[in-house]
């Protein structure tokens, strides 16, 4: 007898293309263990269950969407991150404790670098969810950065991840509100454009990232946050906390602007965040670093970095490398927890690797003995090695918990690196082996991340090849394969 084929597929059979027999719990989602749904009858969702100690990966697989109408075709999450608008009171949420469980690394690795929104707001937000479709939205991303921020798993798993991630970002725009005539930006919706932009990047969803770095900004604007004479009017924290805001989209722009080269619109502040007594210590000062080391992105690096370059001088370029290697900034940054020195020293030789390919562009290099040692044209391997000898004495997870962005970072610094390995002369002995043993060091770190196989390792991959065919005599060469 030929089986009859339904009318009807839930909706987790829709998005995964397989046959679904239409019945309200269908064989296909029992026996993965989906949560079955169909988007003309939403089950209401009873808010007693509670989620054990660890559940967090299991509850996302229980989270649903409900496709609008004229959506485009259906395929994984992450290729559909789109913005629509449902009524808040027609959607059901995951049980708080979903949420709660990412409150403790939220706070510990989340708001040191991104000090606005903190912990304690958020656990507001969370008791909110069901009566404000702002806060929903809000949680959702919260939730979404903080995973993109802090799983550091196998490289197998990281597809799995990358489409939770793409599932909270889905939902926190599903419940994002249309910014009306007489609508009122907040700071939280500042952070919420922010952190949309961050897990975008993560996702490798560029343009969409940059959408809401711009969103992040216009609304930064909204809010007069770059008028000194508005932020005065505005008591402590709040004036501190904007301008923490308004820091964090400049580093972020500064970043963009140098890695995708996509041009930035916001100037510099007049100074550093006001004082707020309300913040830990070590974040205060590492954040203030963070600006530090972006404000030296000025108006002339960019013009250089992104326009025409004929102006380069000599000067210029060995000013900007003396800038970046502040002994004093290096011995404060010393101090500071062992992820926020990753971020900071990591951050510093990379903008020292972007200037010196600015020099070398405008041919202002040169490997005479005689010249400068900020103008040689091995120059990026005495940054390696430096590099390297820092990274020996951090834990690796301390650099994984920065995401994608310090990934490109690592990435651009082992291009170049490879590069001048590869066009220099050979040198003596012993110093072509400490090269070589630089380049395998760096190529197994940056290798051993899950998030570095979206970041065109097989350019990496390729020159790696060629050193080890221009060296065949050195033995620990075979490493790079």
């Amino acid at each position: 007898m030929e089986q009859r084929r339904t009318s009807r597929a839930c909706d987790a059979c829709k998005r995964r293309k397989v046959r679904c027999n239409g019945q309200s719990r269908c064989q296909q989602c029992t026996h993965v263990g989906l949560r079955c749904t169909y988007a003309s009858t939403l089950p209401s969702r009873s808010r007693k269950r509670s989620l054990a100690r660890g559940s967090v990966i299991a509850e996302c697989k229980t989270l649903s969407f409900q496709p609008s109408q004229g959506s485009q075709p259906e395929g994984t999450l992450a290729s559909r991150v789109v913005s629509i608008s449902i009524p808040a009171s027609i959607v059901s949420h995951p049980n708080p404790s979903f949420f709660h469980e990412f409150l403790h690394e939220y706070e510990r690795y989340v708001y040191p670098m991104s000090p606005v929104i903190p912990a304690s707001e958020v656990h507001e937000m969370i008791s909110k969810m069901d009566d404000s479709r702002d806060a929903a939205s809000f949680v959702y991303i919260f939730a979404a950065v903080t995973l993109n921020l802090t799983r550091g798993e196998p490289v197998h798993e990281a597809p799995a991840t990358r489409e939770r991630i793409a599932t909270l970002l889905t939902r926190s725009l599903e419940h994002r509100r249309p910014l009306g005539f007489d609508a009122q930006p907040t700071i939280v919706s500042v952070m919420s454009s922010l952190f949309t932009e961050m897990c975008s990047v993560g996702l490798r969803r560029l343009d969409l990232g940059f959408f809401y770095l711009r969103e992040a900004i216009s609304i930064l604007y909204m809010l007069h946050a770059h008028s000194d004479e508005a932020l005065a009017e505005f008591d402590m924290p709040e004036r501190a906390r904007l301008q923490r805001a308004y820091w964090e989209c400049f580093i972020h722009e500064r970043f963009t602007a140098l890695t995708y080269n996509r041009p930035p619109c916001l100037s510099a502040l007049r100074g550093l965040p006001d004082h707020d007594p309300s913040l830990p210590e070590d974040t205060e000062a590492g954040f203030n670093h963070t600006i530090e080391n972006f404000c030296l992105v000025d108006r002339k690096f960019l013009e250089y970095w992104l326009g025409e370059r004929s102006g380069v001088s000599a000067e210029w370029i060995e000013n900007k490398q003396q800038q970046l290697e502040d002994n004093c900034w290096h011995r404060e940054v010393s101090q500071l927890p062992g992820m926020m020195q990753a971020d900071l020293i990591i951050t510093r030789h990379w903008l020292r690797t972007v200037t010196w390919q600015i020099a070398l562009s405008n041919t202002l290099l040169s490997s005479s003995p005689d010249t400068s040692l900020l103008l040689s044209l091995s120059f990026p391997l005495r940054l390696s090695n430096q590099l390297r000898q820092f990274l020996v004495t951090i834990p690796r997870d301390m650099v994984g918990i920065h995401g994608s962005g310090i990934l490109e970072k690592l990435f651009e610094i082992a291009n170049v690196i490879t590069d001048v390995v590869l066009h220099l002369p050979h040198a003596s002995g012993d110093e072509t082996i400490q090269r070589i043993h630089d380049i395998i060091f760096l190529k197994n770190f940056v290798y051993s991340f899950a998030g570095f196989q979206t970041l065109r390792p097989a350019v990496l991959t390729q020159k790696f090849e060629m050193i080890r065919e221009k060296y065949p005599e050195i033995r620990e060469i075979e490493l790079l394969l």
